[in-house]
């Protein structure tokens, strides 16, 4: 049981590490828009969305899976030796797709190197699973903090003297690696040997089991990104930014709502394998009433304060799309209820549930994101993110609803009997 020192320790850790993750993508975009240009800024925006889709392979969304394995049926061997695998298929398929995406050789490098820095991202996940497994969310948290911190001072300090971005993301890679190991393997070694497992059937038990989680993250990456990739058809480079500037403050919305759920999802899962429904569900409700609150406090802000500050930050002018930004403020708040839900789901063992969410959305995607785009341009964009956001909340809602109230099935729940060592 974990005491309240350690659960403060917990909290605070994690909004540290998971604003210093999220923020640092803004202050990044923030940077080299000053630096170099809405125009150069616009294509870092696009290779950051690309990395972020690629990252999903890497971390194959088992974060969930292994931190309410409260039985541990996969050791941590199986959970590295899985990661091992799933980062090396992410690197390749990146530098596969920027070869495919084509344009100048600045503008594949830069596809490169930006997966290249999101790669530690996926790799160093699978550590803090296993530190929030046995309730040292802190851990987890200082070392997505101080990793993301390194990183984050290396890349903006080289882009400042040099003004040569891919040089500014190759330091970066390097300084990463160096603080991943820092911040994670001495910890790592005292709970465990650092030995991976790549025995064949728990392996791929574990893939298996989480391929669901995997392909779900992956379109709902997709479909957070759809309507960049219609910009990225249609419109110029610069309106790669004005999205993404307006798109921060969304952002925020989701990272707050983790911010509270987060370490709250070992709870989840012992109050579904304990058969606590009432419980469960509470819990779920508050994270969403959560939700609710800063989405609406964030909204009026963003209604007086919104586009001068935004303009300000990013040096380009917004003052046109207020309305802009506060529709992409409600569908940001929708999709923190999204991953409220997802989360609920995933402890239930209902990742098929997700994946029919998921996919039946990214068909509307297909449907409608040219369209909006072409026709409507940004704003097209923005009314197309919040219509899809507000399709999955329907659908994943209907599915919480119904495996609430339907009883589960023997072995359908958190606790299974152990499959490796």
């Amino acid at each position: 049981m974990m005491d309240n020192k350690r659960m403060y320790s917990s909290y605070f850790w994690n909004i540290m590490g998971s604003g210093a993750a999220a923020f640092s993508s803004v202050v990044l975009l923030i940077v080299v828009s000053r630096i170099m240009g809405a125009y150069v800024g616009g294509i870092y925006s696009f290779a950051y969305a690309m990395a972020q889709q690629w990252q999903t392979v890497g971390a194959y969304d088992m974060r969930t899976y292994q931190v309410t394995d409260v039985g541990e049926v996969y050791s941590f061997g199986t959970y590295y030796a899985s990661r091992i695998l799933t980062c090396t298929v992410m690197l390749v398929g990146a530098v596969v797709f920027a070869f495919l995406h084509g344009g100048p050789w600045q503008e594949i490098c830069l596809l490169i190197l930006v997966a290249g820095i999101k790669l530690f991202d996926a790799a160093e996940d699978v550590f803090h699973g296993m530190f929030q497994q046995h309730d040292r969310l802190d851990w987890a948290g200082q070392a997505l903090f101080f990793r993301t911190l390194v990183t984050t001072v290396v890349f903006v300090g080289v882009l400042y003297v040099v003004k040569d971005i891919l040089l500014a993301c190759m330091v970066a890679i390097v300084a990463s690696a160096i603080a991943l190991y820092a911040c994670n393997i001495p910890r790592a070694k005292t709970m465990t040997a650092l030995r991976p497992n790549f025995q064949k059937k728990p392996l791929w038990g574990l893939l298996k089991a989480c391929f669901p989680l995997f392909l779900a993250s992956f379109l709902l990456l997709y479909l957070y990104n759809a309507p960049k990739y219609s910009i990225e058809r249609f419109l110029s480079k610069e309106y790669q930014t004005y999205y993404s500037a307006l798109f921060m403050p969304a952002s925020v919305i989701n990272l707050f709502g983790g911010f509270a759920f987060k370490p709250l999802l070992t709870t989840l899962a012992k109050s579904w394998r304990d058969r606590q429904h009432k419980r469960f569900t509470g819990i779920l409700l508050k994270g969403m009433g959560l939700c609710v609150g800063i989405t609406v406090f964030v909204e009026a802000a963003a209604y007086f304060l919104g586009a001068p500050v935004l303009s300000w930050l990013y040096g380009i002018s917004l003052h046109e799309y207020r309305t802009e930004l506060l529709v992409l403020l409600a569908g940001g708040g929708i999709s923190a209820l999204n991953i409220i839900l997802y989360n609920g789901l995933t402890v239930m063992r209902r990742q098929k549930a997700v994946l029919w969410a998921y996919a039946i959305t990214v068909v509307l995607s297909f449907l409608f994101s040219d369209l909006a785009v072409r026709q409507m341009g940004i704003t097209g964009a923005v009314v197309l993110y919040l219509g899809l956001m507000a399709a999955m909340f329907l659908l994943l809602t209907a599915a919480t609803l119904y495996y609430v109230r339907r009883p589960s099935p023997k072995g359908n729940t958190v606790t299974m009997e152990k499959k490796d060592g």
